[in-house]
């Protein structure tokens, strides 16, 4: 296992913003217990001063964060806090139902809000003859109500995150799917009231930067309802730079659905995984992280037919297009693939990764070294990269595993009968807006093949949607760029260069 740390934990703490006067909320950090309420450059004590700013004292537990309350649509409420990880093993129970007062984090939220802040519903937009099923998040058009997140450094960890009605003791949301760095989910259009929200720490031991989290509450209006005529909205594409190399690390096995983060860096030697080398002849991988964002109005949304013919090799994507008025069309986007190493489909067109040789003045070749195969992923929000700004930049998350293991919708329009249960069913995949999909160095085929290529200085380059089969608002920046010097099992990153447009020259070096 990684190592572990032995630092005592940080104390929780909880800010929340108002547009002026009242600056924060915060846990008194001195010898009293309670809370302390800033009101421009005057402090007020604990006693009967707070008693009276506050609606509700701070709960008892010594792990439980201080209370708060929205009463307006500029409020933001902040906090954040770590795992105890008491056993040093990082792994806990997921549900809030086995929380113990040393193990989970929580607090009141009390919501006082004028009547008709939340004048939008949800709208699902679909094809005709479709009926989507939302199991793991809400509609692309969410419609209105309190956005509560929580995130965390990597995808290689987890939190989960419920928030109980305090009158009914029901869970109104919860966020427990993992392959993220956040949980963020919606109270749809919420009754005032005060409300439980608790963070559960399932697993946060492969990296220690995870046992840490912040979390954020704020209204949310949805801005896909809110044009004045009927607008498109469509996805945008920005490609990351690549990050996070690695040549070696992964075991000499055959590669499995999750990766391999079960070690320390420097464990294996090996940089290909077994299947890799046997069915590619691939002996020295350059692996990396590659990260494609939707910086778009609207959701990239991804439709095939699981059926026979997808598993037989006759596997055809569909993008489907949404409007503000909730309409929707399809138009087709490609091939798509069962990927046996994955256990999942793919839209099989996403990427393709390219190594520039750097030559004289730092100017990269024109034509490529190493060249990957065109990459598949299954689309899914990873990477909550708007967290932190404002609502309308914003969602909840939306597309999340395993959205590409098993259909999640049923259509009228499709045959009934096939070898599968479900049959002929649609499954969706996608990425929201304000989310980004990240497929990390460890995963199978995540990788350049450089057994041929010499040790120097190349750009590594990250192209999305390569052959233009997605629908975007614009393609100015769907290249991702990162110059490296490449050493026997070392990668030193040397430059990272702005998201650019495929048919843009490479920069110098």
């Amino acid at each position: 296992m990684r190592p572990r740390g032995g630092s005592p934990r940080p104390e929780p703490s909880l800010l929340v913003t108002y547009p002026a006067g009242i600056r924060q909320l915060r846990r008194s950090h001195g010898g009293e217990r309670g809370v302390r309420l800033l009101i421009g450059r005057r402090v007020l004590g604990s006693g009967a001063t707070v008693a009276a700013a506050l609606a509700f004292a701070a709960p008892a537990a010594a792990v439980n964060l201080p209370n708060a309350e929205i009463t307006t649509v500029k409020q933001v409420v902040s906090w954040g806090g770590s795992n105890a990880d008491l056993t040093e093993q990082g792994f806990g129970p997921p549900t809030e139902q086995s929380c113990t007062e040393s193990t989970c984090d929580s607090f009141l939220l009390k919501l006082n809000l004028p009547s008709g802040t939340y004048p939008k519903g949800p709208v699902s937009p679909v094809v005709a003859g479709t009926t989507r099923i939302y199991p793991e998040g809400p509609t692309d058009m969410p419609g209105d109500g309190v956005l509560i997140t929580i995130r965390w450094a990597t995808d290689f960890d987890q939190w989960n995150l419920y928030v109980d009605d305090a009158s009914t003791g029901e869970t109104v949301a919860k966020g427990i799917n993992v392959d993220s760095n956040s949980q963020s989910v919606l109270l749809s259009q919420p009754h005032n009231g005060t409300y439980r929200v608790t963070m559960v720490p399932f697993y946060t031991d492969f990296n220690r930067d995870d046992i840490n989290y912040q979390g954020q509450a704020r209204v949310f209006l949805d801005p896909t309802q809110r044009y004045s005529t009927v607008k498109r909205l469509l996805p945008r594409i920005e490609t990351m730079p690549p990050s996070n190399f690695h040549i070696g690390d992964v075991p000499p096995i055959a590669s499995n659905p999750t990766g391999w983060r079960y070690t320390p860096d420097g464990t294996f030697t090996n940089s290909c995984y077994l299947d890799e080398t046997a069915e590619f002849g691939s002996t020295r991988c350059l692996r990396f992280d590659n990260d494609i964002r939707n910086t778009g109005i609207g959701p990239l949304i991804l439709r095939f037919n699981y059926n026979a013919e997808a598993f037989d090799g006759n596997c055809q994507m569909n993008q489907e297009v949404i409007s503000s008025d909730a309409s929707a069309y399809d138009r087709p986007a490609g091939p798509c693939e069962f990927h046996k190493q994955h256990g999942h489909f793919h839209y099989k067109n996403m990427a393709v990764y390219e190594l520039h040789a750097v030559g004289a003045g730092g100017v990269p070749g024109a034509t490529a070294v190493a060249t990957s195969r065109k990459v598949g992923f299954c689309t899914i929000d990873v990477d909550n990269y708007t967290f932190g700004l404002a609502a309308k930049h914003q969602r909840p998350r939306t597309y999340s595993f395993p959205t590409c293991n098993i259909p999640n919708a049923y259509s009228t329009e499709l045959p009934s009968s096939s070898p599968y249960v479900p049959s002929g069913l649609p499954e969706y995949m996608g990425i929201s807006p304000g989310w980004g999909d990240v497929y990390t160095w460890d995963l199978p085929a995540q990788y350049i093949d450089i057994s041929n290529v010499n040790d120097g200085v190349y750009e590594v380059v990250s192209r999305s949607n390569p052959d233009g089969a997605l629908l975007t608002s614009s393609r100015r920046k769907e290249t991702g760029i990162t110059c490296v010097r490449i050493a026997q099992s070392t990668v030193e990153t040397l430059k990272v260069f702005p998201s650019q447009s495929d048919k843009a020259p490479l920069p110098s070096c």
